[in-house]
């Protein structure tokens, strides 16, 4: 996992880090980024597919939203 961590953009390998190890909320690494925070959101979710990818699993079912 680690290997394939490392051969993630560094946009990627940022959002992973502000996110998922420094637990930040998406308004403040926006701020910490200077991006909107929905390039925040857009980058978190490409780099956690894309690190699914390189980590070789097998594709994740795409959620639909259910009224």
């Amino acid at each position: 996992m680690t290997q394939a961590f490392g051969r993630l953009s560094d946009d990627h390998r940022q959002v992973l880090l502000l996110v998922g190890v420094e637990g930040l909320e998406y308004q403040a690494v926006a701020e910490i980024l200077g991006v909107p925070v929905g390039t925040v959101m857009s980058r978190l979710s490409r780099a956690r597919s894309a690190l699914h990818d390189l980590a070789g699993h097998e594709k994740r079912p795409i959620l639909r939203r259910v009224k």
